[in-house]
């Protein structure tokens, strides 16, 4: 029994020594923090969203190549609309499928078949406007069109 309070106060003692080394302040943590961020030209290197035009998407499936421009969808309210399909996007076996489309309140875009089955779905991408994440053997991002 005084084996186990020996080491218990030992921790103890060893926890109350580490908290009081670690006593530097929250301000002079904030200034090392300043020293060392990188300059701003590394930081901004990613311009900010201009606010641009996004009338049109690029379709570009990563699994062949295929880049194609469409029209972007007007319905934000979640109601269906034809996709205005340009030829180039027939080339994606995954795209071809594709009829309809919606844009979700919730930022997702989902494009079904003529018989009303979910052929793709897309969500917020991460340096794209979409990323497929239905079906999962489907390569898709989607990408304001600038031309």
């Amino acid at each position: 029994m005084n084996y186990a309070v020996m080491v218990l106060s030992i921790g103890l003692a060893g926890v109350i020594a580490v908290s009081n080394m670690q006593g530097s302040t929250v301000a002079a943590h904030e200034t090392l923090l300043a020293t060392l961020s990188p300059a701003d030209e590394i930081t901004h290197s990613v311009p900010a969203p201009t606010g641009e035009d996004r009338s049109a998407l690029r379709f570009i499936d990563l699994r062949n190549g295929t880049t194609c421009k469409v029209g972007a969808p007007a319905q934000a309210n979640g109601d269906w609309g034809r996709i205005p399909m340009g030829p180039g996007c027939l080339a994606s076996a995954d795209l071809a499928k594709a009829s309809w489309w919606r844009k979700g309140i919730n930022g997702t875009l989902v494009m079904a078949d003529e018989e009303g089955r979910t052929v793709l779905e897309f969500s917020p991408g991460d340096g794209v406007l979409y990323e497929s994440v239905y079906p999962a053997s489907a390569l898709i991002t989607v990408v304001p069109a600038k031309s």
